[in-house]
């Protein structure tokens, strides 16, 4: 909060009458103010493109060449290898990580979620590790090789540019959290609200980390078992089911929803239980071997950090986090004004350290 909650704390500004008065607009408040927020049905509130700093669009701009770069070298892939080999399923699986990785650079910064930048981050360290994997496993032709090694340094190269400035711009929507002062300016409700976000950015990265698992069924790539086929019929089903109950939890505040999310919960870590328990150690030295289980091992950790953090907002329901959520609301609820409605119970934001005084909804100093 950091900036954001000194300048809350500024003097307010004194009327002809002699008496204070709560200030209007955020300049007032010592708040740069820029374009103002739009609320979509789909999404929530968002910020428009024009207030997309310098350093975002830089980290918009490597990122996004980045991933190009690694789904042309992907889909390359894809057209050569043989669609029998564990090399064709490690394929798939980059294509699919590379197409989650543009959703979180463009949905974070939309939003501000320093969680799904920090989750872009890290899901570009995992990316690198499996292409380690991929370079250091023997079971390559020389030409292969190369190839291989050539798509690391790239992803070497970049993945040095999306740390700095990924975390730059994580760190700068962590310690300012202007999106969520301008939703409200509470703090308690700010701390609500970076609960609900924290667990709708975790079951994006879990439905990327089920995918996955569920990609790493094909041990032969394309040439199927009945099992394997089953797994790939009714797995995306559940994994999509289980994202859209978690979703309509947490913005409809829906206990039905969460009784279909928690059911929906249990299904794939009892394949992950499997999958780990099915492996052959005689298979130990395969990429394939080796990356189910980085990703298994990362998968359960993330499904009860889902399971966490939806405890959380679960025990926040019906403390005004829908209201402010819901698109059909007016805008005004994102301006300054308003805050000195809904800010706290009886008073609004505008108050002063040191002199203890505050303002009430009908303007009066306590």
């Amino acid at each position: 909060m950091g900036s954001l909650q000194n300048a809350v704390g500024a003097e307010p500004s004194t009327a002809a009458s002699g008496r204070e008065s709560p200030p209007t607009s955020f300049s007032q408040l010592g708040i740069p103010t820029g374009p103002d927020l739009r609320n979509t049905a789909l999404f929530g509130p968002i910020k428009p493109l024009s207030a997309v700093s310098r350093l975002e669009w830089a980290f918009f701009t490597i990122s996004s060449l980045s991933l190009i770069v690694s789904l042309g070298f992907t889909v390359e892939r894809l057209i050569s290898l043989k669609k029998d080999t564990d090399d064709y399923t490690f394929a798939i699986m980059l294509c699919f990580t590379s197409l989650f990785c543009f959703f979180y650079i463009v949905h974070g910064i939309l939003k501000e979620r320093y969680h799904e930048i920090a989750v872009f981050i890290f899901s570009s360290i995992l990316l690198l590790v499996y292409l380690i994997l991929n370079v250091v496993s023997p079971s390559q032709t020389a030409e292969a090789s190369i190839q291989k090694k050539v798509r690391l340094g790239v992803a070497v190269f970049f993945l040095l540019g999306i740390i700095y400035l990924g975390g730059k711009v994580a760190h700068g929507y962590w310690s300012e959290r202007r999106l969520l002062f301008r939703i409200n300016a509470k703090e308690d409700l700010q701390g609500m609200l970076g609960w609900l976000f924290l667990c709708s950015s975790l079951i994006f990265f879990d439905v990327q980390l089920q995918g996955t698992m569920l990609i790493f069924v094909m041990n032969h790539g394309t040439h199927l078992s009945h099992i394997e086929i089953i797994v790939l019929a009714v797995g995306p089903v559940v994994t999509l089911l289980g994202a859209i109950a978690g979703e309509c939890t947490i913005r409809k505040e829906s206990k039905v929803w969460l009784s279909i999310f928690v059911v929906l919960w249990f299904p794939n870590v009892v394949y992950i239980g499997l999958k780990l328990y099915d492996l052959k150690p005689s298979e130990s030295w395969t990429v394939l071997y080796k990356a189910t289980v980085a990703c298994a091992v990362v998968a359960l950790l993330i499904r009860l950090a889902l399971a966490f953090t939806m405890y959380k907002v679960v025990r926040n329901f019906g403390r005004g986090l829908r209201e402010k959520l819901s698109a059909g609301e007016s805008l005004e609820s994102l301006r300054p004004s308003t805050y000195y409605r809904y800010s706290a119970p009886d008073v609004g934001v505008a108050h002063s350290p040191g002199s203890g005084s505050h303002w009430d909804q009908s303007g009066r100093v306590n």
